[in-house]
């Protein structure tokens, strides 16, 4: 993340695999890079995600109002329930998936970069991988998870027309400016998602160095309300784009 990828072939040392070629591309193992630091970031995302579920869920109960852990997930559940009802109306079912899955995983993914790693990475002891630390940074600053957060958007969008609206949704797509909106709203979603967490990360990169004590705390707040923020517009669009191409007006 953040420009700094470790290659292919330093995990993978048969030439069969990183000097073949791959949809015309020769040395995987240099030109086709594994973000594993992203990888590692995500999946560590999703587990929180499925372990704090795993937790709260067989704890939860319809008599009473039950414990913290309940008010959270009852809270998050209605405010994405709401989001999607309101862009979608009473399409939201399908979708209402998806949408709740995409707000945690960006909530997640811009969250678990929050905290003073960069301090840590300069210690004595902390993983390397051929010379390069691992660097713990939120997964949303890697263009490749944006963009394939972005690309499920769109296919999900395309293909929700065509499920309300069958073979006739493909008329609205003989205007090349449709075309054009194809490509500038996956952009928009990929690239605001990708710039802004970024610039938190630096923000707080330079606030841990210039004073590494009572400022960063100050600039973690806020990278909180911005993560925040950044999910649920994350989520909004991707509800306003699938409640535009199910509607019958």
């Amino acid at each position: 993340m953040l420009g700094k990828n470790l290659p292919l072939s330093y995990f993978v040392h048969d030439p069969a695999v990183t000097n073949s070629y791959f949809l015309g591309i020769p040395q995987l193992g240099t030109v086709g890079d594994i973000h594993i630091d992203t990888l590692i970031l995500s999946w560590s995302c999703m587990g929180l995600i499925l372990a704090g579920a795993a937790v709260i869920v067989p704890t939860m109960t319809s008599k009473g109002p039950g414990h913290a852990g309940q008010a959270v997930i009852e809270g998050i559940y209605t405010f994405i329930l709401d989001l999607c009802k309101g862009q979608m109306g009473h399409h939201y079912k399908p979708f209402f998936p998806l949408i709740a899955a995409v707000f945690l995983f960006v909530l997640f993914g811009n969250f678990i970069g929050i905290g003073p790693w960069l301090y840590f990475e300069k210690q004595a002891g902390w993983p390397h991988v051929n010379g390069e630390h691992f660097e713990v940074c939120s997964p949303t600053t890697d263009f490749n998870v944006t963009f394939g957060l972005a690309l499920i958007a769109l296919l999900v969008y395309l293909g929700s027309g065509f499920w309300a609206h069958g073979p006739k949704y493909l008329k609205l797509y003989l205007n090349p400016i449709e075309w054009l909106d194809m490509i500038i709203r996956p952009a928009t979603l990929a690239l605001r998602l990708m710039m802004v967490i970024t610039a938190d990360e630096l923000m707080r990169g330079a606030a841990i160095l210039m004073v590494p004590v009572l400022l960063p705390t100050g600039v973690m707040a806020f990278e909180m309300f911005i993560g925040i923020l950044q999910a649920f517009v994350f989520a909004l669009l991707t509800s306003i784009y699938i409640g535009l191409t199910v509607s019958h007006h």
